[in-house]
């Protein structure tokens, strides 16, 4: 069943764990869902990859395509669909980035890929270029025991293209991406940012991971439509529906405005 369903949506990278082989960062939040779910069995970990083909651009590869919430509450939709049309009594909740799991932990766990020494999973599909969901189930299907963690070739290129050495950083503190995310810079984040080419994100140290080099392209249609290759005035300026498809839009205007005069 599991099968079908992941496989239809385009997604091949996928592995159900025990709920006892996952690392539960929000107890409270995980509590919530479990008292609306009924008791949580197991997870299928997966990726959703988001490469188009892209990489030249003001904006980081994640942020050209739609905002990737809006599509894992698509799924969810999808997939409970799926469970009436096959007559599964099934209780489920699907996550991505806001998930009570440890998400990294996880997909390393489920063996979807190795830890690159830029704090991003690497898998041998898509590279580093995926987001990671979850699907907590009340019900156990085969779920597999969980693997050690790997680790990347250790070839360094990621360390030598980042200009602020963040990936060095444990804390990421001047990690461009994460300046570019922040409503007040401090002088020395105004130094750096104002020197860099992205305007919203980086993806500097994954565009010289070698891992990237062959990462498949984006099979879900999804992330193919409404694509937006560069941050613009027009972009910002654009109507409220339209802004709020984008994976920046949760900033809001005024810190898109200001990046994009740096």
């Amino acid at each position: 069943m599991l099968k079908e369903f992941f496989e239809n949506e385009g997604i091949f990278c996928y592995r159900e764990l025990s709920v006892s082989d996952l690392t539960v960062n929000d107890e409270a939040k995980f509590q919530r869902i479990e008292e609306k779910m009924g008791r949580i069995e197991s997870a299928v970990i997966f990726l959703i990859p988001y490469f188009v083909g892209q990489k030249t651009t003001n904006l980081s590869v994640y942020a050209q395509v739609k905002d990737y919430h809006r599509y894992v509450r698509e799924l969810e939709d999808r997939f409970s669909r799926y469970c009436k049309e096959k007559k599964e009594e099934l209780s489920f909740h699907i996550l991505a980035d806001t998930s009570p799991l440890d998400e990294r932990r996880a997909a390393l766990s489920a063996g979807l890929g190795v830890m690159g020494k830029n704090g991003l999973i690497q898998n041998e599909r898509y590279g580093s270029l995926f987001f990671i969901g979850e699907m907590l189930l009340s019900r156990a299907f085969s779920p597999e025991k969980a693997l050690p963690p790997r680790e990347c070739c250790g070839c360094g290129a990621c360390l030598a293209a980042c200009p602020t050495g963040a990936v060095e950083d444990p804390q990421r503190r001047l990690c461009l991406s994460m300046i570019s995310q922040k409503k007040v810079l401090t002088p020395e984040e105004e130094a750096l940012f104002s020197r860099a080419d992205c305007k919203w994100g980086c993806d500097l140290c994954q565009n010289a991971c070698p891992a990237n080099l062959g990462a498949e392209m984006n099979p879900i249609p999804f992330f193919w439509e409404d694509r937006v290759d560069f941050l613009s005035e027009e972009v910002i300026s654009s109507p409220k529906e339209e802004f709020q498809k984008r994976a920046f839009s949760w900033r809001g205007r005024s810190v898109l405005r200001r990046n994009l005069k740096k």
